[in-house]
């Protein structure tokens, strides 16, 4: 017992200043979060109400680790658990700053406040996942320079929260011991082999989740494929830019003179890098892994490159800290002032957002809650809220208590209609097209209509409403199915390894399904 004090004495509660700083970002991700309505966000509330309250909707595609927090904490109610989680993820990433600042020698002052750029308060809580995936990536690197196996645990938390992180497991090679690797792989693999065993246990294969989040993304997002857009990297970096590339300048001259020093003998300089300059590799090797993996997402936007956050606020501190010394002032101090400056021009923009200004420093993109609360007011009215319903706006329908499934095709929603779906649209969302066809659509029976939305069925037909918990695959295989009879593969192995034969047979293996590959070989990507 007295060990247990003695450790909890021991506690060092954080500086001052973080603290004000933690309250400043905190208090702004929950006025963010009350004011707005995100798709994503509520994507999670729903699988965790799925699993945790026998909610109705389900999306497979989504890892699993903030459904999970959310759910241990509906205790206390959804709403209030929303909320919660975001204190607790805020809180994180203070921490993870910290442990981050102290294994690289860097002030934890001017880090943590370095790490709240206008981008990481905008973007970090906003879906619910990257301020989260982030911390568990500082906690791992940190335990990485010190070569902790706990590492590969953290990063692991990291894959469950993104899966971008998933790619990123190479990186517990640079811990350098092979023993410390091995186990670092292995407290890697507990919290995904976990998921992964509920995967198999509900769909079938170990792989399902992450082969539904890539054909959503990448398989058959192909054909929208964009070029890379310079504008994302400066909304990433934003205020930061001059110092992000003040520091990397620094590093790569640096580093190239460290290995200019080592030539006489470059096996001793490899060995002696990867001790002295661990730090440097880890955060260039991430810097590298967020331009590709953005480069090869076929739709850009600028919050694919929330992975970039992380090698960002390490190069713009050593651009500031370098400044700094020039100008002979505390780099804690300058650190401040630009939290400061970028806290002002999020605040500024979300108050101008709310008064309807047509100027704001930041252009922020949020949904509110009141069209799609009063669509379902009027659903209620009409007694059809217990009805089968579709919707564009499924997710935030499901969120708000109607329970929903997403919209047909044009070439099926005469068909669906008339079976007793009843459909409700939204002309501020983009898809589907066949919304902003007045023609096509007014060709439809209605039941109700607004500026906002439409209404469409039938009241005197109504299909009875259904659990929503198939996969990306599974509906787009029934949907080709409708149009050609004809079925995809869907296996998570094809889709995620279909151009590569070893994996793909190594894949059907592992999931008891024998070393060998598919002999349907369309996927219809």
């Amino acid at each position: 017992m007295s060990k247990i004090v003695s450790r909890i004495k021991d506690i060092k509660l954080p500086d001052k200043k973080i603290l004000i700083i933690f309250t400043l970002a905190t208090a702004y991700f929950l006025f963010q979060h009350y004011m707005s309505l995100s798709w994503d966000f509520a994507s999670y509330v729903e699988n965790a109400r799925y699993w945790f309250s026998d909610g109705s909707y389900l999306e497979p595609l989504r890892p699993p680790l903030m459904p999970f927090i959310l759910g241990i904490l509906s205790i206390i109610g959804f709403r209030a658990a929303e909320f919660t989680y975001i204190i607790i993820a805020s809180a994180l990433f203070m921490h993870s700053s910290q442990k981050l600042a102290d294994s690289l020698n860097f002030d934890k002052v001017a880090f943590y406040a370095l790490s709240l750029t206008p981008y990481i308060l905008i973007n970090g809580l906003y879906n619910g996942t990257e301020l989260l995936s982030i911390a568990f990536l500082e906690l791992s690197i940190a335990m990485m320079i010190k070569q902790r196996p706990i590492s590969g645990f953290y990063l692991g938390l990291s894959a469950l929260s993104r899966y971008t992180g998933l790619a990123l497991f190479p990186l517990l090679f640079m811990i350098g011991n092979i023993k410390k690797i091995a186990g670092s792989l292995i407290l890697f693999g507990i919290p995904l082999g976990l998921w992964f065993i509920y995967n198999y246990l509900k769909w079938g294969n170990f792989f399902t989740s992450i082969a539904d989040q890539y054909a959503n993304n990448i398989l058959y997002r192909e054909y929208l494929i964009r070029p890379v857009e310079p504008i994302h990297f400066l909304i990433a970096l934003n205020i930061f830019a001059p110092f992000f590339i003040i520091g990397l300048g620094l590093e790569i001259y640096r580093s190239a003179k460290y290995i200019y020093s080592k030539k006489d003998s470059m096996i001793a300089g490899i060995k002696t890098a990867f001790e002295e300059k661990k730090a440097e590799l880890i955060m260039f090797a991430i810097l590298v892994f967020a331009v590709i993996s953005y480069s090869n997402i076929p739709i850009k936007d600028s919050r694919y490159l929330f992975t970039l956050t992380l090698p960002a606020i390490y190069y713009s501190y050593i651009g500031i800290r370098y400044l700094a010394d020039k100008i002979k002032r505390p780099i804690a101090t300058i650190a401040i002032i630009l939290f400061i400056l970028s806290f002002s021009l999020v605040f500024v923009s979300e108050v101008a957002k709310i008064g309807s200004l047509p100027i704001t420093p930041i252009t922020l993109h949020y949904d509110s809650p009141e069209k799609y609360l009063d669509s379902i007011e009027i659903l209620k009215d009409k007694s059809l809220d217990n009805c089968s319903v579709m919707s564009n706006a499924w997710v935030l329908m499901n969120y708000l208590g109607q329970t929903s499934k997403d919209f047909p095709r044009q070439q099926f929603v005469e068909d669906e209609l008339d079976g007793g779906e009843i459909m409700v649209l939204f002309y501020s969302i983009g898809e589907p097209e066949y919304v902003q066809d007045k023609e096509f659509i007014k060709s439809l029976p209605t039941i109700h209509k607004t500026k906002e939305y439409i209404i469409l069925g039938k009241e005197t037909s109504c299909l009875q409403q259904e659990i929503v918990d198939s996969s990306y695959l599974e509906k787009l295989d029934d949907i080709l199915y409708r149009i050609d009879g004809t079925d995809i593969n869907t296996n998570p192995c094809i889709i995620l390894f279909g151009r590569r034969p070893l994996l793909e047979k190594s894949c059907n293996l592992v999931n008891f399904n024998g070393f060998r590959l598919d002999e349907n070989r369309w996927t219809g990507a």
